[in-house]
């Protein structure tokens, strides 16, 4: 009874002195995907991998187009090698440049593979890079802005990916601070040029 008659009291204090706690807490919150869409270093960084895509699209459309080019030389020479004009020598000799590129295309095929598994890997990892790396200047300005305004929890309002519920359902909108965060981000972004009008 002692024992219990402890317990109690503890958490009858837990009750008594938690809504004090609450009501001293200063929250702030921010929408981290907004944050990260709108942060200029994660356009550039997109920018970049764009061009880098898009190279990488025009060595593939030539390796392809090479590949094509040898292949309409295997069949060419597959077809001589069956015109019955020929001599027997002339066959054989139709017959082994055929061979010959039908190995120099499977030699193209196979690079073709390994330059697409290769290329995907390396923008793959330089993506997911570049966003832990963006991630992390976000939080060290959300923590900077939390410690000037002096809040004891920061919340993200932005939607789970693993979930399909926010990570919060409600929150106050006079705590949201997403705007002083982003502005500080973007104070040293390049300024746009001005797009002269078409006379």
């Amino acid at each position: 009874m002692m024992k219990f008659g402890a317990t109690s009291i503890f958490l009858a204090a837990q009750v008594i002195f938690l809504p004090v706690a609450w009501a001293e807490l200063n929250i702030m919150t921010v929408d981290v995907g907004i944050l990260y869409d709108n942060y200029y270093k994660t356009n550039e960084a997109e920018e970049k991998l764009k061009a880098r895509m898009d190279t990488a699209k025009g060595q593939l459309e030539e390796m392809n187009a090479s590949l094509e080019a040898e292949i309409e030389t295997y069949k060419t020479l597959l077809e001589e090698a069956q015109n019955p004009v020929l001599s027997e020598e002339a066959h054989r000799q139709a017959e082994n440049e055929a061979h010959l590129h039908m190995e120099k295309i499977r030699q193209m095929q196979q690079d073709v593979r390994l330059f697409q598994q290769s290329t995907q890997n390396q923008l793959a990892t330089q993506q997911n890079t570049q966003r832990q790396f963006m991630l992390e200047e976000i939080k060290t300005v959300v923590l900077e802005v939390a410690n000037e305004k002096g809040v004891d929890l920061v919340l993200d309002t932005s939607p789970a990916i693993t979930v399909s519920l926010p990570s919060v359902l409600f929150a106050n909108p006079t705590w949201d601070a997403t705007k002083d965060v982003l502005a500080i981000l973007n104070a040293d972004a390049p300024i746009p040029a001005e797009v002269t009008p078409a006379e």
